[in-house]
């Protein structure tokens, strides 16, 4: 099953992108435009579990 990522500043925008990581996520749904993702790791500012809803293109396939 292929792996997925997004960058914290996809789901927190405000934060000042040099003090983020990118987390691994596990894609619920994806219209083109919004995915929903579920948080499979821990970031600086994300948390395992943790559901948001992301712009599709911050979606990276690892």
């Amino acid at each position: 099953m292929p792996m997925h990522a997004i960058p914290e500043t996809a789901a927190l925008p405000h934060l000042d992108p040099e003090y983020v990581t990118t987390v691994p996520v596990r894609v619920i749904a994806d219209d083109g435009t919004t995915a929903t993702v579920q948080i499979e790791g821990c970031g600086i500012h994300l948390r395992q579990g943790a559901v948001h809803d992301v712009p599709s293109s911050t979606v990276e396939r690892r």
